[in-house]
């Protein structure tokens, strides 16, 4: 097979003077010398992912993310179309490629099924096209397998989420897989939720509290089930609360948030007592009301919804 290597030919990243002009001086310059190194890949024939940008330039992959986004944007990046296979191209590259044959064959098994070839096109392009490794796409049938979810078009939305997220190891994708469907499920329980995954909003939170935050599980849990009981309902807002509190005082055990939130309660039942206790002077005709007194369980009512104020104003 003949092969000419682009680094001899091409052996510098060209940038126009056009670009230079539009945007030298009116763009961050992380957003340039992330989009020049974008571009020194692609003449090598490949795409960084979002992890290895983030790792590269220490930035956070919501930050990557923003940064790809404004120079797509732009019209920066050129769109991949997907391809459509015909079944003769699915054949010759079975037969060709040990690598896409062997692919081919242990979907069906994970499936448990004869691939179709819709299904062998689609699977063909999770490695060809989304750049999945095969020890990620295993994983992923695997996964898709034991949840009951064999639909082609499902295995494929969830290919393009995992691509996009960067996942390219079997290490990246047991992670995701624990953290999606076993972290988070358990989050969803202690809500009361049971029965489906979490939505866009929910995971957002959760990924907050797990992958920002870094909090232990048990102390998520914990703040989830407190919320319940609190607002007798499932408030998503109100575990957010506890929760970034927790964080910022550097709580990490359920003790600790135990204790603290006792001490965070007697203190508020002592604002509210001594607000109980001032004289109320009141100078218009409705002055000779009678002051009223608080009892030990309003008084721990009222220290309650203070803390719900404290949420919902977050």
């Amino acid at each position: 097979m003949y092969y000419i290597d682009p680094e001899k030919t091409i052996n510098f990243t060209p940038v126009l003077n056009s670009f230079i002009d539009r945007y030298a001086g009116n763009v961050d310059s992380t957003y340039i010398v992330v989009y020049i190194y974008i571009m020194r890949n692609s003449l090598r024939g490949r795409l960084p992912s979002v992890s290895e940008l983030s790792d590269r330039f220490a930035l956070d992959g919501d930050v990557i993310g923003k940064i790809i986004a404004f120079w797509d944007s732009e019209g920066m990046f050129d769109k991949p179309v997907k391809p459509d296979y015909s079944p003769v191209e699915v054949a010759r590259l079975i037969s060709v490629n040990s690598e896409i044959s062997g692919l081919i064959s242990t979907a069906g098994a994970i499936l448990g099924k004869a691939l179709g070839q819709k299904e062998q096109s689609t699977i063909l392009s999770l490695y060809d096209y989304y750049r999945l490794p095969i020890e990620v796409i295993t994983i992923l049938l695997g996964h898709c397998a034991d949840t009951n979810h064999t639909n082609i078009s499902y295995i494929e939305k969830i290919a393009v989420d995992w691509a996009e997220k960067g996942i390219t190891t079997s290490e990246q994708a047991e992670d995701y897989l624990k953290l999606y469907y076993g972290d988070f499920t358990k989050i969803l329980r202690a809500f009361g939720i049971i029965g489906r995954l979490a939505n866009k909003k929910e995971k957002k939170y959760m990924e907050k509290w797990l992958t920002e935050y870094k909090l232990p599980l048990e102390l998520v849990i914990e703040a989830c089930e407190d919320s319940v009981i609190n607002t007798g309902k499932a408030s998503w807002k109100y575990a957010d609360t506890m929760l970034t509190d927790w964080f910022k005082n550097n709580i990490t055990t359920v003790d600790e948030a135990k204790k603290y939130s006792e001490e965070h309660k007697a203190k508020a039942k002592k604002t509210v007592r001594s607000n109980a206790d001032k004289p109320v002077r009141i100078t218009n005709k409705f002055s000779n009301f009678e002051e009223r007194e608080y009892d030990s369980k309003e008084l721990d009512n009222l220290a309650l919804e203070l803390l719900k104020e404290q949420a919902d104003d977050t």
